[in-house]
């Protein structure tokens, strides 16, 4: 019997779907607020802003994932907060998944494979 997802329909009429949308930058500044208060790490709005930019770009758990290294960027230059500075230093050193994959694809000759 064929049915749709390649799902028995007795499964099938069990599960529910629930339609999911991606988060907007709005939620994402909101979401990386959270994340930075629960984590004692100083940011200033624009910073924050601009990490919504960067999680709506790339991902929300790159973003996420940069509040650190950039809290200990801030911290080795005498700062408590974090700034927009510290965020793109950090941004450029540190790649999001899809980037790195896009770059060994284009450079898998210099590679050995």
């Amino acid at each position: 019997m064929t049915s749709p997802h390649g799902l028995p329909v007795d499964l099938l009429d069990r599960l529910v779907i629930i339609r999911t949308l991606p988060y907007t930058p709005q939620e994402m500044v909101q979401i990386l607020a959270i994340r930075a208060q629960v984590e004692s790490i100083g940011i200033d709005e624009d910073s924050l802003a601009y990490l919504g930019e960067l999680g709506e770009r790339t991902s929300l758990r790159h973003a996420v994932q940069l509040l650190t290294p950039a809290m200990m960027l801030a911290k080795t230059n005498g700062r408590e907060e974090i700034t927009r500075g510290d965020l793109e230093e950090c941004d450029s050193l540190f790649h999001d998944a899809k980037f790195s994959a896009r770059l060994l694809a284009e450079q898998a000759d210099k590679y050995i494979s």
